[in-house]
Formats: C-alpha cells, structure tokens, sequence
C-alpha cells in the first residue's frame, strides 16, 4: 500500500506523521499493494485561536468502481486521525463485504402434484 502524507497548510511535525502511519497500517494487511491512500491535512486558525485541523482522506482501491473518500473536521490533531480511521475502516469492510457476499438460491422442489394435498 502506498501511502502518501500531504500538508496542504504549513508543516506536519515529525510526530504527527509518526502517528498517522502508526494509525493507518491496518489497511496495508487488509488491502492490496497496489493501494494508494493519500492524506491531506489542513490546519485552518480563526479569530478566536480555535484550530481546526481539516482531514481528507483518498483512497483508491484497485478494482472498485469508486474510490474512497472521507472528509472531516476535528479540533484535535489525533481525534481527527483516530476518526478519520474509524470512518474509513467501516467504509472499507462494508464494501469488502459485499464483494464477497453472494446470494444461493435454492431451488423448489415439489413432491406433491397440485391436487394431491
């Protein structure tokens, strides 16, 4: 799995990226190499020195139609990594989930004839 760590506003501590591979390595046992996730963080500052930290996650899976997408807000760093996991593990399982899941039919048999019973 490739896995791609982008600062779309000012620098990732190295402790912050440490965190976010330590975080985002379950997915490279459950998926294939060929994976590409790419994290962008942003970090807006209002007036009221609140930081938000703005997470987007992108994820391409080969062989799905559509990649994964996760987008949130977060006032903390690690709460918005912790959730951004939790969203996307349960994206990823529902949708590996439903790759292999399949229906069998089981086809009726009627012993009986129409006016028998």
């Amino acid at each position: 799995m490739n896995l791609q760590i982008r600062s779309l506003s000012g620098v990732l501590s190295d402790e912050e990226k440490k965190y976010l591979r330590k975080k985002l390595l379950w997915f490279e046992e459950h998926l294939p190499n060929s994976t590409t996730l790419t994290v962008g963080v942003r970090q807006h500052i209002t007036k009221r020195s609140n930081q938000a930290i703005e997470m987007i996650l992108h994820m391409i899976i080969p062989g799905a139609k559509k990649p994964v997408y996760v987008k949130l807000f977060k006032n903390n760093f690690n709460e918005a990594v912790d959730l951004g996991r939790e969203k996307l593990e349960r994206i990823v399982l529902k949708r590996k989930g439903r790759g292999f899941k399949f229906n069998l039919k089981v086809p009726r048999v009627n012993f009986f004839k129409k006016g028998e019973r």
